[in-house]
């Protein structure tokens, strides 16, 4: 493993007091955002599509994971050749783009971007997770192939919990969600084929709740699961198939400011929302090649501003609409 700088430490005590102020800010607003689970996306059109097919700045070859930092900067890995990490403003203007320092093997196929605003890139096919400031310098990596704690087989994402512990999943044999320390030392893993209920086929994204609980789109068991912070599972839901409350494929969650689920369905092109529990709330789009339709997403993520960014992977562009 790569030791982290001085700097990379003083940012995860401040991601920490970040956490902390981000969960007291959420339970005291949270009054006002009751009800946003009601205003129906069904049809709603998008209010705006930034993104075209090409090796241009601004362009995309199959773009396959997005993330939103702290300041509503939109962060999109594509599969250029080299691969690359695209920085755009929250209305589509692109900031900057860096290319990964190797990818010949494959492309990342998770990103996301913590309250510090690093950026950190599952490097899937290298067997790695690399930390790169929101400017594309690095910082820190960590990891190697392998089926021992702290290897991995596949990468596909990582996330950021309020005290600084990084969790990554897997597939590709693991299958799993490895726990690490902010020093990058594995302390638990969970999910792995003999975990029985619990166990995960190709979790292919995370994300964190208010409460520090985890959600994992598991996604060729077609299902969203939640597990506590020691790796227990919590709950789940969804099964295959393509009637509302079903899944197909499920590639990517991300958590509304009310609580509901956003999930990213790349086998039914479509954004469905849930709550908590399970219950289909809402959909959006269709397949197709239209404003408002989608050809295999990948990604979806919600903004400081309220709006929910879509990664259109087979159209080559991102989607946004509002939620509010």
């Amino acid at each position: 493993m790569k030791p982290m700088g001085r700097s990379f430490r003083s940012c995860t005590l401040k991601h920490a007091l970040v956490g902390v102020a981000t969960l007291v800010c959420a339970s005291a607003c949270s009054w006002m955002l009751v009800g946003c689970a009601d205003r129906e996306l069904a049809g709603r059109p998008p209010e705006k599509i930034f993104g075209e097919r090409g090796l241009g700045p601004g362009q995309f070859v199959y773009p396959r994971a997005l993330a939103i930092g702290p300041d509503g900067s939109v962060f999109v890995v594509d599969k250029s050749v080299p691969a690359r990490i695209q920085r755009f403003s929250a209305v589509g203007r692109l900031e900057t783009l860096w290319h990964m320092p190797i990818s010949d093997a494959g492309k990342p196929t998770g990103i996301t971007v913590d309250a510090c605003g690093r950026v950190l890139v599952a490097d899937t096919h290298y067997n790695q997770v690399i930390i790169f400031d929101r400017d594309g310098k690095e910082l820190a990596r960590f990891g190697s192939q392998g089926d021992l704690p702290g290897q991995f087989q596949y990468p596909t994402a990582v996330v950021v919990d309020p005290v600084g512990n990084l969790y990554v999943s897997e597939y590709g044999g693991n299958d799993r969600i490895t726990k690490f320390t902010p020093d990058f030392e594995p302390i638990l893993t969970f999910g792995g084929p003999d975990a029985g209920k619990a166990s995960l086929l190709r979790p292919q994204a995370m994300a964190m709740d208010q409460e520090g609980t985890l959600w994992v789109a598991d996604a060729c068991h077609h299902r969203i699961c939640r597990f506590d912070n020691q790796g227990n599972l919590l709950s789940s839901f969804g099964s295959s198939g393509r009637q509302s409350g079903q899944l197909q494929f499920p590639y990517d969650i991300a958590i509304c400011p009310d609580g509901s689920l956003l999930v990213c369905e790349f086998g039914n092109a479509r954004v469905q929302r849930f709550d908590q529990k399970g219950k289909s709330l809402d959909l959006w789009a269709t397949s197709g090649r239209a404003p408002g339709q989608l050809a295999y997403p990948w990604g979806v993520a919600v903004g400081p501003n309220g709006k929910m960014y879509v990664l259109d992977s087979g159209n080559n562009r991102v989607q946004v609409l509002s939620l509010n």
